[in-house]
């Protein structure tokens, strides 16, 4: 685990996973995050199988965190959380437009007691007229063209299968976090940070975006090289990439065409592209003849992109990933040995990470630090306003 936030304390009161994952960053960067959630629980949880109180979905952004369960629908939980953020140099939240205000916990309301706030609001659409609108990760890959750019060949609209824009949002509003916290080490006070998931899809695709404006100019509409994809081996798939007229002329050796080299129609990448049907469907055929490892170590050879097309399982026991360092460890009950990637930067072999905490496990532990006697605790889980959970994992 890193130290670079060291000291910087987190209040992250999102549920899903942009909001999470933005401070599960910093929780690897050494921050001290407290994780609250209601009595039913973060909703993340129950998305997918579940595994002790946890599902993937909510594994992943909550390690490394600390646990509270607070009711917010009671005045005295809404008062608790109003505490826990007036001593909090972040926090983080997701919810619908009006909902932190009824918990008292919007940033205008906490700025005056703690002027040198971040505060990192987590938005769907974001300001304007679909601002009251629900908005998943789904919902957004497809408002924003995302679903359109990853179509089929027959050109039905795919989602991108992992939470893709969830994850970027975390990403950009952690990146955005660190330099609120620069400035603020700088004198310069704290900051409201607002990242919507359409801002987040929109900069994520601005690439693509600023082709198909260039194709409305007139500009055609061409692979980028040619050969250029994924193709079927006699085992597999593999992909592979041309990207100069040398690169090309080390596929047609790899694959036994001299001919091409010598080919008028085939020595410029303008050339290929006009021939790309015929180029693309010999180069699918003969790759069919052989097995995937033949064709990558062909084409190293001859200095060629190209590599595997892998599942998860093929990945992770790659010689190469299992001596990277990528892959940390869960450690504790029925997590223990579980796969869990690490920060690109933050590779360190043999790495061992928590479990993530249980509904309210930390409660009374983080009640106590800000300033709650044995007796307020006991009487506010009497009162139902906070749940902590026992060691073994139920709840009292």
């Amino acid at each position: 685990m890193l130290d670079d936030y060291a000291g910087i304390r987190v209040l992250d009161v999102s549920q899903g996973f942009a909001g999470p994952y933005c401070a599960a960053i910093l929780a690897r960067g050494g921050a001290s995050v407290i994780k609250v959630e209601p009595p039913s629980g973060d909703w993340a949880r129950s998305i997918g199988g579940a595994v002790e109180g946890h599902t993937a979905f909510s594994l992943v952004p909550n390690v490394g965190k600390r646990a509270v369960c607070v009711d917010g629908t009671k005045p005295i939980g809404r008062e608790l959380l109003a505490r826990l953020a007036k001593s909090a140099d972040v926090v983080i939240q997701n919810f619908r437009p009006g909902v932190v205000e009824r918990l008292q916990i919007a940033d205008h309301q906490l700025r005056p007691d703690n002027p040198d706030l971040v505060y990192v609001s987590i938005l769907g659409f974001g300001p304007g007229p679909y601002e009251r609108r629900p908005a998943t990760d789904t919902i957004i890959q497809g408002f924003t063209g995302m679903m359109a750019m990853n179509r089929d060949a027959q050109g039905t609209p795919r989602r991108i299968g992992m939470l893709a824009v969830d994850t970027a949002a975390g990403v950009y509003a952690a990146q955005q976090l660190g330099a609120a916290l620069y400035r603020r080490l700088t004198g310069r006070g704290g900051q409201h940070i607002k990242v919507s998931l359409v801002e987040v899809a929109a900069a994520f695709q601005a690439m693509p975006i600023l082709e198909d404006a260039l194709h409305r100019r007139g500009r055609p509409n061409v692979p980028l090289s040619v050969p250029i994809g994924t193709f079927a081996t006699a085992d597999g798939h593999i992909n592979l990439s041309c990207v100069s007229n040398a690169m090309f002329e080390g596929i047609c050796k790899t694959l036994g065409k001299a001919d091409w080299i010598l080919d008028p129609r085939f020595a410029t990448e303008a050339g290929r592209l006009s021939h790309a049907g015929e180029i693309t469907g010999e180069v699918a055929r003969i790759l069919l003849t052989k097995a995937s490892g033949h064709w990558i170590e062909a084409f190293e050879r001859n200095d060629v992109l190209c590599g595997p097309v892998q599942g998860y399982r093929e990945f992770l026991d790659d010689p190469h990933v299992r001596g990277s360092g990528l892959q940390a460890t869960l450690q504790g009950g029925a997590f223990e040995g579980l796969p869990l990637t690490l920060l690109p930067g933050t590779s360190a072999e043999g790495t061992r990470l928590p479990a993530p905490p249980r509904l309210g496990e930390h409660t009374r532990e983080v009640l106590a630090e800000h300033g709650y006697t044995d007796f307020e605790i006991d009487r506010l889980v009497e009162d139902g306003a906070i749940v902590q959970a026992k060691a073994e994992g139920r709840k009292q």
